[in-house]
């Protein structure tokens, strides 16, 4: 009854960040289960939970790009679990994977190493090419400086951040690292393909 009680909640807070915020969070929770498969001493609910609620404070990010999100959205649960009854050491749990998944801090939990590299997988692959162009369209960025912001990533921009965590992820797990090589195989294809159409160096006229 509570899982229903917190995905209601969760959906709601993500609807004030927009219609991607909700499905990144599934996604994200799909990877927290895949990845947490076989592993001894994880706790699975403060995991799933963890992963509904990792962004619930997200949408305060469009109000400040300073804000921590993580650490925003760790005190929301907070204050909504013990609002339910949850467990109170489950909810100290589940709040340190929360404020922890936006680097902030390093986690020292499994289910917080577990949430991170769930969170920084679904930037990975195809989804993370889908990503970098709907956040260009968000913030107005062309293909070609998109294109750009691959060849010459940097924190300074919206796009180039993601290309950044493309580039160079980091996982605290293997599972999740082997993962990440195996969808980003697809990224530095594309992306070359892209700067070749860009340049039309794939449609040179053969005599």
């Amino acid at each position: 009854m509570q899982k229903v009680v917190i995905e209601r909640y969760a959906k709601r807070q993500m609807a004030k960040l927009g219609w991607h915020g909700w499905p990144h969070v599934k996604r994200v929770q799909r990877l927290c289960s895949r990845l947490s498969k076989g592993l001894k001493d994880v706790d699975y609910e403060v995991v799933e939970v963890s992963a509904l609620l990792h962004d619930i404070g997200k949408y305060m990010e469009k109000e400040s790009n300073a804000l921590d999100h993580g650490r925003i959205s760790a005190e929301m649960a907070e204050e909504f679990l013990h609002s339910i009854e949850f467990d109170v050491e489950k909810v100290k749990a589940v709040c340190h994977a929360i404020r922890v998944h936006t680097h902030g801090e390093e986690p020292h939990s499994l289910e917080a190493k577990l949430l991170h590299d769930a969170d920084m997988l679904d930037k990975m692959g195809a989804v993370g090419i889908a990503t970098i162009f709907i956040k260009a369209c968000l913030v107005g960025t062309t293909i070609e400086e998109a294109a750009e912001s691959w060849q010459n990533p940097s924190k300074g921009s919206f796009v180039g951040l993601h290309a950044l965590w493309l580039q160079k992820p980091h996982f605290y797990t293997k599972t999740a690292g082997n993962l990440a090589k195996r969808r980003n195989r697809i990224v530095y294809a594309f992306f070359k393909q892209l700067e070749k159409e860009i340049e039309l160096a794939d449609a040179q006229v053969k005599a």
